[in-house]
């Protein structure tokens, strides 16, 4: 039928062949900064500054992760420091309210106050 004839066209490079031409690499591509302004890597700058973000806030994360730990181990510290005082006190108060204990130190101090020794009574109002 109609046989077509293929003009080369000495400008026109075929994709194949750009593509083959532009994957090839060479230290002096990569010294020379050849290499970033190659369009498969301006295509992927929008990735790159992704995956970038997304490694500072990892980063970040971790940074404020790690200092949350570090205030709840020494609040932690705190409480347990705190109960403990707590307990002491209670401890001494209640040993100091013991009878015995207040009637020793009304004497040691030489306060005028005596022992009841009549059991307290209940007064009852009718309306």
């Amino acid at each position: 039928m109609f046989k077509r004839n293929k003009k080369t066209n000495k400008e026109f490079i075929p994709t194949r062949q750009e593509i083959k031409e532009s994957s090839k690499f060479s230290i002096k591509d990569l010294l020379g900064g050849n290499v970033l302004s190659k369009e498969v890597v301006i295509r992927q700058i929008p990735f790159l500054l992704f995956v970038t973000i997304a490694i500072l806030l990892y980063i970040f994360n971790q940074y404020r992760g790690e200092n949350v730990m570090r205030q709840i181990m020494s609040l932690e510290k705190r409480v347990r420091e705190m109960r403990a005082e707590s307990v002491s006190a209670a401890f001494d108060l209640q040993e100091l309210s013991k009878q015995s204990e207040v009637t020793r130190m009304v004497t040691e101090q030489g306060l005028p106050l005596l022992e009841a020794k009549t059991p307290p009574y209940k007064i009852v109002m009718n309306e």
